[in-house]
């Protein structure tokens, strides 16, 4: 079973000095069920998940500094939710992309995408070549739709468990393999759901 989901995202571009701050608005089209999850991922010059956000509860980040700069307004449940990261470095510099989770019956939770990305480029105090890159990021953006794919149907008795995010040291900042845990569980994500990373 394949559940093929269309769509192109709008593309922002934001420009942002050291120090200062940026909002990220992740949105996605209303549907039935709501979604229970939600991600916010860099996809160019780095690959890896910024937060994880599970309903109604609180959010998990790779680190400690990048969660105490790190507020979320809004609930995935709700089909919108702001992130927003203060104390910005010239790091930050990304592209950036919300990916929602919504549960599936008697098959792997669907990924999906949010309806915008968001090209972000932080300038330094001191001059640097990081506006360079800007070309690079702005061709990474697809210019075709982009399908997000489900397979391996699974009996409702059979439908595995949410796992919850277990923090790494991984050289690529990433936040991490999943374990499974409890329902009651905050962190908790999804099982089942591969890692899809746009091109």
């Amino acid at each position: 079973l394949t559940h093929i989901t269309y769509f192109r995202a709008d593309l922002h571009f934001l420009d942002r000095n050291e120090g200062e701050s940026v909002v990220f608005s992740c949105v996605v089209e209303k549907r039935n069920p709501p979604p229970y999850g939600v991600y916010l991922q860099r996809r160019f010059l780095q690959t890896s998940e910024v937060l994880f956000m599970y309903t109604k509860s609180d959010f998990s980040t790779n680190n400690s500094y990048d969660k105490n700069r790190t507020s979320v307004s809004g609930d995935p449940s709700s089909y919108a939710l702001n992130v927003t990261i203060t104390q910005l470095r010239v790091s930050d510099t990304d592209r950036y992309v919300c990916e929602f989770l919504v549960p599936v019956p008697s098959s792997e939770d669907l990924h999906l995408k949010g309806n915008d990305e968001f090209v972000l480029v932080v300038k330094a105090s001191e001059p640097s070549n990081i506006s360079a890159l800007l070309p690079k990021i702005v061709k990474s953006h697809p210019q075709v739709p982009i399908y997000e794919e489900m397979a391996g149907v699974h009996a409702d008795s059979q439908k595995l468990a949410p796992y919850h995010l277990e923090e790494t040291s991984s050289s690529e900042n990433k936040i991490g393999h999943m374990k499974r845990s409890c329902p009651e569980n905050h962190y908790e994500r999804p099982s089942g759901c591969p890692r899809r990373v746009s091109p």
